[in-house]
């Protein structure tokens, strides 16, 4: 589903998106480029290839990893439904004073463009074995 129409290049933007690929505009660049593989992206940066299978499964080293991009919010694209463990990772985050939020892969991808206009330090974690 394409997001929008507007190229915005002071920050990392989300184009459009597939349950098995995202298109991003990079920072500062009027190319759009395709993720296939699971990602970390923030207003500046994009780390491709993350190493996390399953959010689930996510390990502490992973969770410090986020923790050290300096988030305000992170936005888990998880798929539907909730478990037992996103509540452990959202209390992980909670007593760091960092907001979770677990959605689909749409409603993380739209948070994701708001947050970030709003110049919010926004973090969306994508993992498309959950999606």
């Amino acid at each position: 589903m394409k997001l929008s129409q507007e190229a915005v290049t002071e920050f990392n933007q989300i184009h459009s998106y597939q349950n098995d690929h995202v298109v991003i505009r990079p920072q500062h660049q009027n190319r759009l480029e395709t993720i296939e593989s699971n990602f970390i992206l923030t207003r500046n940066q994009i780390i491709n290839d993350w190493p996390v299978t399953e959010i689930v499964n996510i390990s502490a080293e992973q969770l410090a990893e986020l923790k050290k991009l300096d988030p305000e919010v992170i936005l888990f694209a998880t798929g539907s439904g909730l478990c037992i463990e996103y509540q452990k990772i959202a209390s992980h985050f909670m007593q760091a004073q960092i907001g979770v939020e677990f959605m689909d892969l749409g409603a993380a991808c739209r948070t994701f463009n708001l947050l970030v206009s709003e110049q919010r330090k926004v973090v969306i974690a994508v993992c498309f074995e959950a999606v």
